[in-house]
């Protein structure tokens, strides 16, 4: 049976008793942390008994307040807490992930145990019978009692709710019914049916069974877009191989109408979201949690035109805003969105067009018959929102860039690069830490500037068709310490980084910069294998000790 977000949700009873039990009260800087229990729904084998983490700003009787749904079978992370904290808000981080062996959590009758994240198996991945029996809808059963829980709160004067990843796409299915004022989306949109199936790509047309049906249907964030009823901001991140942000404007589009709402990407976080996002989030929740009076912009949206072979992007912004900084990013890499290098163009905000409109040229390479565009905007208060990523023909003739063997210099700042692997540094597995600096350009010999590696960084431009490399072409770089380092670079041959070519290269410290050159078959695998060709990679990362600096990186 194929249930939709009417159908499944229509005989759904959020209306018990919650029974609450708190819990002993603990101390944090200017907050009060209180552990807390309450019920959610009824099954044969009894009641689900709901675990949270209640937090309270210190010195205030009353306060809006922020429901958290943190990515599944991940803890609640105090860092992003405080920031709410600091911000004046309370914060319910509420569990739905189960029993994990780590200490309290929301407990599961014997009879719905695939509810347990740890346990989950197919009833998250498929929909073997109908959507009820699925882990998605116990985990959205969960957040809809806590959402009813906080808005009940006598101290509570407005809830919002944010959700990381997973617990983004439980928001989506319990916006159309929860008392929610308002929810922030951030690495969730829906399409888990079409999982790895690329959206730009000749295979991105499929034909599903009456499984995915269901699943879509009933469980893909898209298929209750339609329904939400609240405001909705959407952050998501480029790059993030866990969420395919080529559709995530797709969701956007089919969200209610009548609803406000924005969407914002992060170019060069490698997959996390950027901290400005943050200026976005407080924004957001000012306007419809606290009721300022606060300017957030109308979609943007652009066009594509030729003129004589060259492309022009055109973009309109909102024209109520003043806009402070405007630009596009574009790549040529339309087939696999886990591993694009996105080029930006900055436009001077100073020769905004009538309107708010601005032109920007596209300046792709000659050779690539596609391009994959979209454009940005920040307004004067802070807040940013971008369009959507649009697929350009560009035909085989067109005037662009020549091919390129330099696909880096430190003329370019840090573009380019980004941050890799940083989850472990990183706020809630969703957001970069600014207690660590990924990208960083520092002085070396001669006060010619390099991209620190210290953090390790990678680059996706090798498989950008402007710079890819031809067969048997070598590797060349320059790099620099003032001490004596070792720098490991590894090429990798897959988009999850998982199969990977490695060589290491003594830096002598001090001097002059120092010039390094290597063939594919210098880098080897974990098993010995040497690397067949640069050709075909489809990136690099570099990885130092200290402060290496790495610049001048070319083919030959």
């Amino acid at each position: 049976m194929i249930l939709t977000p009417i159908t499944l949700w229509k005989d759904f009873d959020d209306s018990l008793p919650l029974n609450e039990e708190f819990l002993p009260e603990e101390e944090r800087e200017g907050a009060v942390m209180r552990g807390v229990y309450f019920l959610g729904r009824q099954t044969d084998y009894g009641r689900v008994k709901i675990y949270g983490r209640y937090y309270t700003p210190l010195g205030l009787d009353s306060f809006p307040a922020v429901l958290i749904l943190f990515e599944a079978g991940f803890p609640c992370d105090e860092k992003l807490v405080m920031h709410f904290i600091r911000k004046g808000y309370a914060v319910l981080g509420v569990d739905y992930s189960g029993e994990l062996g780590d200490g309290r959590h929301t407990i599961y009758p014997r009879d719905i145990d695939y509810a347990n994240y740890a346990r989950a198996g197919r009833a998250m991945q498929y929909v073997d019978n109908t959507a009820r029996e699925t882990s998605w809808y116990e985990w959205t059963g969960v957040a809809r009692y806590a959402a009813r829980w906080l808005k009940e709160r006598p101290e509570v004067t407005a809830a919002g709710a944010v959700g990381l990843r997973t617990g983004g796409e439980i928001l989506w299915k319990i916006a159309p019914y929860a008392p929610i004022d308002c929810f922030i989306s951030i690495g969730a949109a829906g399409w888990l049916a079409y999982r790895d199936i690329e959206k730009f790509s000749e295979n991105g047309n499929v034909i599903f069974s009456e499984e995915r049906h269901r699943f879509i249907a009933g469980i893909d964030s898209q298929s209750y877009a339609p329904y939400v009823k609240c405001p909705v901001m959407m952050l998501c991140a480029i790059n993030d191989k866990k969420c395919n942000y080529d559709r995530v404007y797709d969701t956007f589009q089919q969200i209610n109408p009548e609803v406000e709402k924005a969407i914002l990407y992060s170019a060069h976080g490698n997959g996390l979201i950027g901290r400005h996002s943050f200026v976005n989030i407080d924004l957001f929740l000012d306007k419809f949690l606290k009721k300022h009076s606060v300017f957030l912009s109308k979609p943007v949206s652009f066009s594509v035109s030729s003129e004589d072979g060259s492309f022009k992007v055109r973009a309109a912004y909102d024209p109520m805003g003043k806009v402070a900084e405007c630009g596009i990013f574009y790549t040529e890499n339309t087939a696999t969105f886990k591993a694009r290098d996105w080029t930006r163009k900055l436009g001077d905000a100073r020769m905004m067009g009538k309107d708010n409109t601005f032109v920007f040229p596209l300046d792709v390479y000659e050779g690539s018959e596609k391009a994959l565009v979209y454009t940005f905007v920040r307004y004067s208060n802070g807040f940013s929102v971008t369009s959507k990523i649009q697929e350009v023909n560009l035909g085989e003739h067109h005037r662009g860039c020549m091919k390129s063997r330099i696909f880096y210099t430190s003329e370019q700042g840090t573009i380019g690069f980004a941050a890799f692997r940083r989850r472990a540094g990183s706020i809630a597995d969703c957001f970069s830490d600014s207690d660590h600096v990924d990208l960083e350009l520092l002085p070396g010999y001669g006060g010619i500037p390099g991209v620190t590696t210290r953090t390790g960084i990678i680059t996706y431009r090798v498989s950008e068709p402007r710079f890819e490399p031809s067969e048997g072409a070598s590797f060349r770089f320059d790099a620099w310490s003032e001490k004596d380092a070792v720098l490991k670079v590894v090429f990798y041959s897959d988009v999850e980084e998982e199969t990977g070519y490695t060589e290491t290269f003594f830096v002598q410290g001090g001097g002059k910069w120092k010039s390094f050159l290597a063939d594919a078959a210098d880098f080897k695998s974990d098993r010995g294998a040497s690397l067949a060709s640069f050709r075909g990679t489809v990136s690099v990362v570099f990885q130092g000790e200290g402060d290496v600096l790495i610049n001048n990186l070319l083919w030959l």
